[in-house]
């Protein structure tokens, strides 16, 4: 079985979809079958992969919508292999349309993990990436995921979000959506240590949530190579190998990894 990552916490502007593209790049790059799923109506994981979303017939939304009208799962029709290394499955702005018609939905919260389940023996990671805010969007992302990561960007206005994910998993395991839902940690992003506030923020946040869940060790520097590379289609590992972020990424992918026997 594949390990399913939710990429998620309830703020825009954290680093959900950097870190979603680049350590499944780093992860890929150290062997593992790895699909990225676009589960946020923005498509900016499926924009930064140098896929057109208005050029795609099959979507995220457009299997939703299949699998509500059909009960089958045809997920596979969307997944298109990219230059990074991993497989996608691409989201469009249509997907904002799914919040209307899962809200209505038979078992609403589970049809993505009805969606990936055919696809388990074909991967050993798929990593999720997540709408900035609570929903039946990021409710079905969790409920089909195995464990969670949280970007924390180093500012004191960020850890609120952080405490709103951690509750949103509690109640998924309380509500036996997701019993065993899992925090693989906290990921400190948007790093610039050369501030007071960044340095103070970062220790902020490791004396308030480090009691409480894993915070990994690697720490995601700001950097403007991060926009670059996704403005190039890229991810950070292919457009600058050896650079700093792309170092941070192949630290976490080991972490990650690491993880798996802890």
């Amino acid at each position: 079985m594949p390990r399913i990552i939710s990429v998620a916490v309830p703020k825009g502007g954290t680093g959900k979809t950097t870190t979603t593209l680049n350590m499944g790049a780093a992860l890929a790059e150290q062997g593992q079958r790895v699909l990225l799923v676009d589960f946020d109506p923005q498509g900016n994981l499926t924009l930064s992969l140098g896929v057109r979303p208005g050029d795609l017939e099959h979507t995220a939304y457009s299997a939703i919508t299949y699998f509500l009208t059909r009960f089958e799962p045809q997920l596979d029709l969307a997944i298109r292999p990219t230059g990074a290394g991993v497989d996608l499955v691409p989201a469009s702005a249509r997907l904002n349309l799914a919040n209307d018609e899962l809200a209505v939905a038979i078992q609403r919260e589970y049809v993505l993990q009805k969606l990936l389940a055919p696809l388990a023996p074909r991967y050993d990671f798929i990593l999720i990436d997540t709408l900035p805010y609570l929903g039946v969007l990021v409710v079905n992302a969790l409920t089909a995921a195995h464990e969670v990561i949280i970007p924390l960007q180093a500012e004191y206005l960020a850890t609120e979000s952080v405490a709103l994910i951690l509750d949103q998993i509690q109640l998924m395991r309380r509500s036996g959506l997701n019993r065993d839902l899992a925090i693989t940690g906290i990921l400190l992003t948007m790093i610039d240590q050369r501030t007071v506030i960044n340095r103070e923020a970062i220790t902020y946040a490791r004396t308030v949530f480090g009691s409480q869940v894993h915070i990994f060790d690697t720490m995601i520097k700001r950097s403007v190579r991060f926009p670059e590379s996704q403005a190039s289609h890229q991810s950070i590992l292919h457009y600058d190998p050896a650079g700093e972020g792309a170092r941070a990424y192949r630290a976490l992918a080991e972490e990650v990894l690491h993880a798996r026997q802890a």
